[in-house]
């Protein structure tokens, strides 16, 4: 596997903002362009000054597995903006933005092997949708032909917000108790995070010396060609983003790995999903 760190233009004077900036907020935008880091040999060997319109390599039937091919990546907002990618092949970031090198100031990448090992401790990060993900078989009763030839039952997946609870309006005065209630409004999101660390292979740890770190991230992507009904037209689509830091520890090595490697929940095209781990010193 292989990260990269992109460190982005945003510029000094806020009154004259760098096109990094504009860039950053355009989410389908971003995803396009770490996209064009990962051309085939076809590609670059037609087009190698990035000329012609973007394609993308062709997906194949059925997709992979992001460990096999693809990319996660994470915008980092504390301190300078950069941009954090993980991917099974190396990036050709030079062929991705020798159109555009305004973007970027400097660009980091190294080759590492997610190993994580049966009750080590690590420090992580994880930026995710925070949603519950529902199936149910369609109404209408209409059927569908799978890949491997069966015909099953149509099926309508929903997706339901998981938010913190609302505080109380006014907030309590004395100290212990308004530091109790800060802290309880978030428990639908450490439940949703136990959950998910149930599935994934590892135990999100919260002590005085480990705190579980909780923020809201707002998020509207506008997609284009992507409106309701066939329309081409652009559709807004807002993500439920919540930035998850704190210390876990590992209780299935191979679980943790896959969900390093492939990530957790769903929206990762839009940069949610991505698990970074490093080990406790």
């Amino acid at each position: 596997m292989f990260l990269s760190l992109l460190h982005v233009n945003v510029g000094n004077d806020p009154d004259r903002p760098a096109p990094g900036r504009s860039w950053l907020r355009d989410i389908y935008g971003v995803h396009q362009r770490l996209w064009m880091a990962f051309p085939d040999a076809r590609r670059s060997e037609k087009d190698p000054f990035f000329l012609a319109t973007w394609e993308g390599p062709g997906v194949s039937e059925p997709k992979p597995k992001r460990s096999d091919a693809g990319f996660l990546f994470r915008i980092e907002r504390d301190g300078q903006p950069r941009i954090l990618i993980q991917s099974a092949q190396w990036p050709d970031w030079e062929y991705a933005f020798q159109n555009a090198p305004y973007l970027l100031t400097s660009c980091d990448r190294l080759q590492f092997d997610p190993a994580p090992r049966l009750d080590q401790a690590y420090r992580f990060r994880l930026l995710a949708n925070v949603v519950t993900r529902k199936t149910a078989e369609r109404a209408d009763g209409q059927m569908r032909t799978t890949r491997a030839g069966k015909t099953i039952h149509r099926r309508r997946r929903t997706d339901s917000i998981v938010r913190p609870d609302a505080l109380p309006d006014p907030l309590p005065t004395a100290p212990a108790e308004r530091q109790r209630v800060l802290r309880s409004r978030w428990n639908p999101w450490r439940e949703w995070l136990k959950r998910a660390a149930g599935r994934h292979g590892f135990a999100a740890l919260e002590t005085s010396e480990s705190p579980l770190l909780m923020e809201t991230v707002h998020c509207r992507v506008r997609n284009p060609g992507k409106g309701s009904g066939g329309s081409n037209r652009p559709m807004d689509q807002r993500f439920n983003g919540g930035l998850f830091e704190g210390v876990l520890v590992c209780t299935d090595a191979a679980k943790l790995r896959d969900a390093v490697v492939n990530g957790i929940g769903n929206g990762k095209a839009f940069g949610f999903g991505l698990l970074s781990v490093a080990p406790v010193q």
